[in-house]
């Protein structure tokens, strides 16, 4: 991705931005981009760390039975991650699990709509602005920059912040505008929108919802009891918990650590499995960040959506599928 200058940010951010622009190449990222999918697959749409890895786990579980699956290394293994599939050595038209069985392929992106390869069926995360936050401050420190290099104000504000509209396919959108682009066809009938804490809440009643919505207009039915029961068994925080080597990003930093100036090695020791809560990022980030937080859905979110929190839309959507 290319470099994203933000004026008058601190030495430590744009250290930072110049190691993540060498992660994906331009030819790897618009490959992903470019990619047609067919009418069965299924693209898992989120800004980052809103709920990707957990939704990957669920609808490999699906489609792998009641039996499930754990056969792979890691995630995007068998879920390709489409922006960086190319740079990992990885063909997004080579064969998934259960492909001689008709069962949908499966992958993930974090291209907000007007980006994302057309044609396929969509499940969207999103998480409360605050976690968002923290989790992706989390996320990278350890990997592209070391324990306080970078102050998480910084970070929030210098970079995280400061994403908005992508001026081409190589950037990706800030968080309100990927959040909004797939609000706006949330009632689609090939769109199923979710909320993060949903799923912290009632797993079993959100992994239903994703097995109906992948069975929907193909031959497979991913309903039944066993089924569902695997995938929540599966994808439950303990279990994954248990297996977080299988979702560590392995793939992705053994194949382009160096590209991007760090030690082979960078982040390896870290999985995304944290600690399964939510909330955090209103206890953790600063009355600063929390107040500039609050701020950006004021005068972004409001007005496009006519509600003033996170929670009171959360609580709205709940009411639109009842």
């Amino acid at each position: 991705m290319p470099f994203e200058l933000t004026p008058s940010e601190s030495e430590a951010v744009t250290k930072m931005k110049t190691r993540l622009s060498g992660f994906e190449t331009e030819e790897g990222r618009l490959a992903g981009l470019s990619y047609v999918p067919n009418a069965q697959d299924i693209i898992i749409t989120t800004s980052p760390k809103a709920g990707t890895t957990w939704l990957q786990q669920i609808c490999h579980q699906l489609r792998a039975g009641k039996d499930g699956d754990m056969t792979f290394e890691e995630i995007s293994e068998v879920v390709p991650f489409m922006e960086l599939a190319f740079d990992q050595g990885q063909d997004l038209s080579a064969k998934q699990f259960g492909d001689a069985a008709g069962l949908p392929r499966c992958f993930k992106t974090h291209a907000w709509e007007p980006h994302c390869p057309k044609g396929a069926k969509y499940i969207v995360v999103v998480r409360e602005p605050k976690d968002v936050a923290l989790s992706f401050y989390r996320f990278f420190e350890g990997w592209f920059f070391g324990p306080g290099e970078v102050p998480m104000d910084a970070f929030v504000e210098q970079f995280w912040l400061a994403r908005g509209v992508p001026e081409s396919r190589m950037q990706n959108a800030g968080f309100y505008d990927h959040f909004l682009s797939w609000y706006r066809r949330r009632q689609d009938r090939d769109v199923l929108f979710l909320f993060f804490e949903d799923l912290k809440e009632n797993l079993q009643r959100e992994v239903e919802k994703i097995a109906h919505f992948m069975s929907d207009s193909t031959s497979h039915n991913f309903t039944d009891a066993a089924t569902i029961k695997g995938a929540v068994d599966r994808s439950s925080f303990a279990f994954m918990s248990e297996h977080k080597g299988h979702f560590d990003e392995k793939l992705s930093k053994l194949a382009r650590n160096e590209a991007c100036g760090l030690a082979p090695d960078a982040g390896l020791a870290f999985s995304k499995i944290r600690d399964g809560k939510s909330g955090d990022g209103k206890k953790a980030l600063s009355s600063e960040l929390k107040s500039l937080i609050d701020q950006r859905w004021q005068t972004q979110m409001l007005p496009a959506t006519g509600f003033d929190s996170y929670d009171a839309l959360r609580a709205a959507c709940a009411s639109e599928c009842m």
